[in-house]
């Protein structure tokens, strides 16, 4: 009898089993719907929305229909996505910059990431990926990612978008989804589902560990047969134990002087970081949205610096770091970048008494300089004061034994903010009996 009883038991659970796995394979790849026309047979709607071997045979037992020549008007079929009819959603570059790599060849705009495609990004590499529906991804540098499907499917012209981040980073902005419309941006260990919202997701192989974090929207994360629900302003980390609990999105750091024009060798940023924060992501665009970004650092500590910035109007932002590796929310700012400097030095000149205290300029444009020398402790009572000279240097004599300071600056005219003026540290001069 017990013999007996067990054997139920196992009989009842392999049923089991097979009564569940579609129900789990409908929740991850769930079947379209197509409400039935006058007219319609299985025959007539193959080739049209749907085809592969033995399509018919395959849609009439899966929506069990009796006679695929005879279809009940207004009732639903369900189609697999496997045997759906689509068109190639193109996810192009829109911008990059640095070593990108797409499938395996360096990136070029405007070209396509194919199904299956793999790209990464190199130290200080970006790119931006655009459909013409709106969909957009962007990967910051050292992440690598694989686009498992980019479909519109004839029926409904439903999208169907589904990218892996296998390393780094990625962020989306995804369109407004209509009826069976999905878009995911997953991880090995996650994987996330949106519905009209902006997001991150992020994988550290090393660890394992996968992070969410929503700035705009709602998203459903989905880890090991648990799902939870994540509101903007709040990221959960998802490591071989499961899902974390949601965590508030560290607020936005405070950048000092975002606005100050950039003249020196290195673009420099302080920041001040919220509680909770181990570190910062700083990083500079050519545009506020952040898609064509050239430069960025992750630092401890409160100055991020970035050399190799050419002359022109730029963006920045800044986004704290928790210790779950949860970055949080940003603000953008417009800064100028003008590089402008000069290098002073004094040495003793032709004449018996003289010294020629010369100046070199760093940077682009007609420059003019402004010289000022004083003794030590009177800087009240300057010994010269001159504004808009144009040669490399000029020649005092006659100076008495004492300890002198002096000061050089660069000047240039400038249409966008008028006069700017970068004074070099102050020099200190003795001269001796």
């Amino acid at each position: 009898m017990l013999a007996l009883a067990r054997r139920a038991a196992l009989l009842w659970a392999v049923a089991l089993g097979f009564l569940l796995a579609p129900v789990a394979q409908a929740e991850e790849d769930p079947p379209l719907a197509y409400r039935v026309q006058q007219g319609d047979t299985l025959y007539g709607l193959n080739g049209r929305y749907f085809s592969g071997h033995d399509a018919v045979r395959q849609v009439q037992r899966f929506n069990k229909v009796t006679d695929p020549r005879r279809l009940r008007i207004g009732s639903t079929l369900l189609i697999p996505r496997e045997l759906a009819k689509f068109d190639a959603v193109q996810l192009r570059v829109q911008r990059f910059s640095g070593p990108v790599q797409i499938g395996g060849s360096p990136a070029k705009l405007g070209i396509a990431l194919i199904e299956g495609g793999e790209v990464s990004t190199g130290a200080n590499g970006f790119v931006s990926f655009r459909s013409a529906g709106g969909a957009q991804i962007s990967m910051p540098s050292s992440s690598r990612a694989r686009l498992i499907r980019a479909r519109r499917y004839v029926i409904g012209n439903t999208l169907d978008l589904d990218f892996e981040v296998l390393g780094g980073r990625g962020e989306a902005s995804a369109p407004k989804l209509r009826e069976q419309e999905r878009f995911r941006l997953r991880t090995p260990a996650a994987v996330t589902a949106v519905r009209g919202t902006e997001f991150r997701s992020a994988h550290d192989a090393a660890s394992g560990r996968s992070i969410t974090e929503v700035v705009e929207g709602t998203v459903s994360v989905e880890s090991g047969g648990d799902t939870a629900l994540t509101d903007a302003g709040f990221g959960i980390a998802t490591t071989a134990n499961g899902l974390g609990d949601k965590a508030a999105l560290l607020p936005v750091p405070v950048i000092i002087d975002p606005g100050a024009i950039q003249t020196t060798s290195e673009v420099g940023f302080s920041v001040e970081t919220p509680a909770g924060a181990t570190g910062f992501r700083a990083q500079i665009a050519r545009d506020a949205g952040f898609v064509d970004v050239i430069a960025e650092r992750i630092e401890q500590d409160g100055v991020a610096e970035f050399d190799g910035i050419d002359d022109g109007r730029y963006f920045v932002r800044a986004r704290a770091i928790s210790a779950q590796g949860i970055e949080g929310l940003s603000e953008t700012y417009s800064f100028r970048r003008k590089r402008l400097g000069v290098t002073p030095s004094v040495e003793p000149s032709p004449l018996a008494d003289g010294f020629l205290f010369a100046w070199l300029p760093d940077g682009e444009g007609k420059s003019y300089f402004a010289f000022q020398l004083w003794q030590q402790g009177r800087q009240d009572a300057m010994l010269i004061d001159e504004v808009g000279l144009e040669g490399s240097g000029m020649i005092v004599s006659g100076l008495d034994p004492a300890v002198y300071e002096w000061r050089v600056a660069v000047m240039q005219a400038d249409k966008e903010d008028g006069m700017i003026k970068v004074w070099a540290p102050v020099q200190k001069l003795t001269v001796a009996d």
